[in-house]
């Protein structure tokens, strides 16, 4: 791109903040941009033919190029239209940019701000039509190529191919008028021949896919990302190996995934497919589409994420079930209650794989994993699926791949932009800049200074009827203050790596609430809020919860509050409010900000920084921060998302991330656990037992793990050491086992020895089938029977699990439980 366009685009970008934060900041080149409309729409439509004449592959430059476009034909002063320049135009022209670089979501979007004239040429029509993909098709062209994706016929969309081709040779002759959106559409076509779904699907003109390329067509869905389409190139589907992908949040990798089902259950007769997924959010969100879809395709579908214990409709019908959506806790549970389910699994998609380092969710994944690689029958195929996860051919060899099975790729289908805020001065005078772009050199980095300031935070005091001005030197206002001001542009998220506390999602919520109760100028979430959609979900949390509890306060101005604390049947809740556009404004942790797909275009760090009880704050990892700041600018939502730091001190950290470093390798929470124990083992000279893992709190999180594992290999009918030659075996198969050296690979195998002969005696007697059915764990067992069950001299006669003697009882052996647990991590 020229220099001079680069800095002119960088001038518009700057002026179109200004406008959105609604900041009085003009220089005289921000102002010498109104007025000279005309020359910068030429000079962008000129780069844009250039660009298609070139055949550059520079994917940010064209998506600069679109979001220029968009923006002017977006501009709400008409100054397009002034100076003759019809909207449709900017608009065909914004999205052409886009599809041309490769941002087929944000084309979409884009051309779908308008609806064509009836007046124009064909080809203009054409053009829309490929792009916008409406449900009615203007053109003859769009008519025919949704015909032959619909059926396979190849022939046809070739031919529209090569048409095109002689339509602009022919128009040329014609004139500009015609020639334009006849080289458009040559250029379009000439993509869309390599990029539909039929042509990058293996054998994809067959009857074989017709059902599923319908489905994708009813949700206007008919060509796939780069990022997707070199990972079909590479096997993806064909291949029966081990397969790891390493693509951008947003990339594509739900879709494929859903592709990838549909091959396994039409290419096997009575094999299963298991999706895990980590969090039960994301669970629930592919219960509603990629489990629902699949159904609908006559694919026995369902999903699981109750728990260890799974429930009647989780386990019903399993024996016909195809595919399983689950978490790796409630896929545990199901394969204690169905003996035959670990047989018939011959593919397991690992989605979000970097969790195996999230404490005992890692562990619990990582035996889950690992127990496959040990089925006596052989392991099943592994799809191993994450964003940011820098070793991931570390991973890929220890689930059996190969080298050349793994694809990475940094596409994002919507781009990413980068802020932090930058205070001055003190009290009422303290003023707020937002550097845009801190990262890059200029005409990219600019500066809306005094982004905010007193004039934000000045309000009326009703008791004294003068102006107050609101404290807003604290960062906590700040980023409240921010993701309220960028809601013209579209969703809002503030994200705290706490809970509670005032540091915390609560503290932001509760920042929230004081702002809008002192009615500030800044804008509130209400408005941006569908409040029919509102009242009953207010109501639902009235009930359940109470008018105080600050949940219900939050959604009733017109906000959210997620966080892990709140139970899964609320969290879903409020996630479909989210989802579907009825409310734009957030405050979560990352329990809604890593896994679930929502329309975020602005996401406020508040802090990287996670603070504890005692001891400096620690510092999210990097790949973490990627992972969040991939929630940003979602595909078909929106063309780019904008990331904002609050903290400056922290923007350290978030740097490293919009520079594209690599983060931290995944090395796994069980290693980790195996470490601390080695290293605690080397102070002391006493050889190591079961009262020693059970009575080390740091440590239950991995016996928990192992138990699990261990109760259902115990089901069957082996003797003690089969058992503890099955535990040592699985021990050998864990990611953990590859990375160590001899002494912790000896450890680790005694560990599981140990716990084998902890459950081997529990079976022994007689209290196995009690421990599958309740999912309670070993190592609480004896003070179950030693502190819990002497306390009534029976139980049999508790009609009501909720009588006040028996919740006293169980609330008194709880406490006295964590307390002796919190010593012991003090003693240690």
């Amino acid at each position: 791109m020229r220099p001079v366009l680069a800095r002119w685009i960088g001038d518009a970008d700057a002026l179109r903040h200004l406008e959105y934060f609604q900041v009085q900041q003009s220089t005289l080149d921000l102002a010498g941009i109104r007025t000279r409309t005309d020359d910068y729409f030429l000079a962008l439509v000129g780069e844009l033919f250039d660009r298609m004449r070139e055949g550059s592959a520079d994917a940010t430059g064209w998506a600069r190029l679109g979001n220029a476009l968009a923006q002017l034909a977006a501009d709400k002063d008409e100054r397009l239209r002034r100076v003759g320049i019809s909207k449709a135009e900017a608009t065909l022209f914004a999205a052409a940019a886009f599809y041309c670089g490769g941002f087929p979501a944000s084309a979409y979007l884009t051309a779908r701000a308008v609806t064509p004239g009836g007046s124009e040429p064909e080809s203009y029509h054409a053009c829309f039509d490929l792009i916008a993909r409406p449900s009615n098709m203007t053109s003859q062209v769009g008519r025919r190529l949704v015909g032959a994706l619909r059926h396979g016929d190849m022939a046809t969309i070739s031919a529209i191919g090569a048409n095109a081709v002689e339509q602009s040779a022919a128009a040329l002759r014609l004139g500009p008028d015609a020639w334009i959106p006849a080289r458009l559409f040559e250029h379009l076509t000439k993509r869309f021949l390599t990029t539909n779904v039929r042509a990058v699907l293996p054998r994809g003109e067959t009857e074989f896919w017709t059902p599923f390329v319908g489905s994708l067509l009813n949700r206007r869905s008919w060509e796939f990302f780069p990022s997707q389409i070199e990972a079909l190139k590479r096997g993806l589907l064909e291949r029966n190996d081990t397969f790891s992908l390493q693509m951008p949040t947003g990339a594509g990798k739900t879709a494929l995934c859903e592709a990838l089902l549909y091959w396994h259950a039409k290419t096997t007769e009575s094999e299963v497919a298991i999706l895990l997924v980590p969090y039960r959010s994301l669970a629930s969100e592919l219960r509603g589409s990629v489990v629902k879809r699949l159904n609908a395709l006559g694919i026995s579908a369902r999903c699981a994420y109750g728990g260890t214990v799974p429930t009647g409709d989780e386990v019903r019908d399993i024996d016909s079930t195809r595919v399983v959506v689950a978490t790796p806790e409630a896929l545990s549970g199901l394969l204690g209650a169905s003996g035959d389910l670990l047989r018939r699994i011959s593919l397991v998609i690992c989605d979000e794989g970097h969790l195996l380092d999230g404490g005992g969710r890692g562990v619990g994944l990582e035996l889950l994993l690992a127990r496959m690689r040990a089925r006596e029958s052989g392991a099943p195929r592994f799809v191993f699926v994450s964003a940011i996860v820098p070793n991931i051919d570390e991973i890929n060899a220890w689930l059996g791949g190969s080298p050349d099975a793994v694809v990475r790729s940094d596409y994002r289908p919507a781009i990413a932009e980068y802020a932090v805020l930058r205070s001055s001065g003190t009290g009422a005078n303290t003023t707020v800049d937002l550097d845009m772009h801190p990262h890059e050199p200029e005409p990219t980095r600019f500066s809306v200074q005094g982004f905010l300031s007193r004039t934000d935070f000045e309000h009326l005091n009703p008791a004294t009827n003068r102006r107050n001005t609101y404290s807003f030197a604290s960062v906590k206002t700040q980023a409240v203050a921010t993701a309220r001001k960028a809601l013209p542009m579209g969703a809002a998220a503030v994200f705290a790596a706490n809970k509670r506390g005032d540091q915390g999602a609560v503290g932001l919520a509760e920042e929230l609430v004081d702002q809008l109760a002192h009615e500030l100028t800044l804008p509130a979430p209400i408005k941006f809020a569908q409040q029919d959609k509102l009242a009953p979900v207010v109501q639902y949390l009235q009930l359940e919860y109470g008018e105080g509890w600050l949940g219900t306060r939050v959604v009733a101005v017109g906000a959210v509050l997620h966080h892990g604390d709140i139970p899964q049947e609320t969290r879903e809740v409020l996630e479909k409010l989210l989802r579907r556009g009825d409310v734009r404004f957030v405050i979560c942790t990352n329990t809604l900000a890593e896994g679930v797909n929502l329309p975020i275009r602005t996401l406020v760090l508040y802090s990287v920084q996670r603070r504890r009880k005692k001891g400096p704050p620690e510092n999210l990892l990097a790949r973490d921060i990627k992972n969040l700041v991939g929630r940003a600018g979602r595909a078909g939502s929106t063309t780019k998302g904008l990331v904002i730091c609050a903290n400056a001190q922290q923007w350290w950290q978030v740097e490293q991330v919009a520079k594209q470093t690599p983060g931290e390798p995944v090395r796994g929470a069980l290693r980790g656990l195996v470490d601390r124990l080695r290293q605690a083992l080397a102070r002391q000279t006493t050889h190591l037992t079961n009262s020693d893992l059970e009575d080390t709190p740091a440590l239950h999180t991995l016996i928990d793990g192992i138990d699990a594992t261990l109760i259902d290999l115990a089901a069957e009918e082996i003797g003690e050491e089969a058992l503890v030659g099955e535990a040592v075996r699985l021990a050998d198969q864990t990611f953990a086992s590859q990375q160590a050296d001899v002494a912790s690979r000896r450890l680790l195998q005694s560990v599981f020895e140990l716990r084998a002969r902890r459950v081997s005696g529990i079976r022994t007697t007689g209290r196995l089938q009690w421990i599958r059915e309740t999912g309670a764990r070993p190592r609480m067992l004896d003070s179950v029977e030693s502190s819990l069950l002497t306390q009534r001299p029976t139980w049999d006669d508790v009609a009501d699990p909720t009588e006040p003697t028996v919740v006293a009882i169980m609330l008194e052996w709880a406490v006295v439980s964590l307390r002796m647990c919190e010593s012991e991590v003090r003693g240690g």
